[in-house]
């Protein structure tokens, strides 16, 4: 009895830090594709983005050029990504051989009008165990379209809808 409660233990110890491991992993890996974005380096963006994801959007070249344009428009705007900020992520889900989870993202971005503040989910998924994350922004792609493109989501993901976008007008 004793030896099956300390195996018990050790099991619930052993998830435990299982999971603490993946959040460090996944929150540094988002962290990482974020500031990718923000230095406008869209190749290792890209590294970090759901090969599905990618091919629903035109494949790699076509999605560069499109955020390479996206950009080119924001700057003669004025308009740049001011900070992202990546939360925790939530409950890790094992769904078909795959680790997903959902984590909170805040974004600010600043144009000639303002400031907007943004408040998205992200989509983190793995295939090989928790060593490599990609992600799905569900404020950029709508869920539908997500969901056809990924069929293997987990209907246990969390997912909030969009919240509206926050303008802090330009003091002046």
């Amino acid at each position: 009895m004793k030896t099956c409660l300390f195996i018990l233990m050790i099991s619930i110890c052993a998830a435990g830090s299982f999971a603490q491991n993946q959040n460090s992993i996944i929150k540094t890996q988002a962290v990482n594709m974020a500031h990718a974005l923000i230095k406008k380096d869209f190749p290792a963006f890209l590294k970090y983005m759901h090969p599905n994801i990618i091919e629903m959007a035109g494949g790699n070249e076509r999605l560069l050029q499109r955020m390479d344009t996206v950009n080119t428009m924001a700057s003669q705007f004025g308009a740049s990504i001011k900070k992202i900020v990546i939360g925790n992520p939530g409950n890790l889900i094992n769904y078909k051989n795959q680790l997903q989870v959902t984590l909170p993202q805040s974004s600010e971005l600043t144009s000639g009008f303002g400031s907007f503040s943004l408040e998205t989910t992200l989509i983190a998924i793995s295939s090989d165990g928790g060593k490599n994350w990609q992600f799905i922004d569900t404020s950029i792609y709508n869920l539908k379209e997500v969901k056809k493109a990924m069929p293997d989501l987990s209907p246990e993901l969390k997912i909030p809808p969009p919240a509206t976008p926050k303008l802090i007008p330009m003091q002046q």
